[in-house]
């Protein structure tokens, strides 16, 4: 079994747009992602919401995990953590396959929903050399 996760933190921006629509997008490192991308061994992913989406009054309250292709979304699981600002989702990794991930966020008693960011688990390469 492996005792070390990999660990991947992303900011999640949230805005509205003119239809009064939540628009989700994500950094990593400043930089703009996806969100999703693959995974060969287990991993703890970190969504913290941006400040300016905290300052506009938005909170976690969940993630719906589906499978996409194979069967792998039995891998993930998540938790709220500082305050709701931040989901941890944790991946074991075990089974191939793309999961579906939408977070789930709430704002003025109003609920939104992101659309997927996937993630994709790969078999871990072993090289016998």
């Amino acid at each position: 079994m492996n005792t070390t996760l990999e660990k991947v933190d992303f900011q999640v921006h949230i805005e509205f747009n003119d239809k009064k629509e939540a628009v989700f997008s994500y950094t990593e490192n400043g930089k703009a992602v996806g969100g999703g991308g693959t995974v060969r061994t287990e991993t703890a992913g970190t969504y913290t919401l941006a400040p300016t989406a905290v300052g506009l009054g938005f909170f976690f309250t969940g993630v719906t995990i589906t499978d996409k292709i194979g069967t792998c979304a039995q891998d993930f699981s998540y938790t709220l953590s500082d305050n709701r600002q931040a989901i941890i989702i944790t991946d074991t990794a075990k089974n191939s396959g793309t999961a579906c991930l939408v977070f789930n966020v709430e704002c003025n008693d109003k609920s939104y929903s992101s659309p997927d960011p996937q993630v994709i688990n790969e078999k871990k390469l072993i090289n016998n050399d």
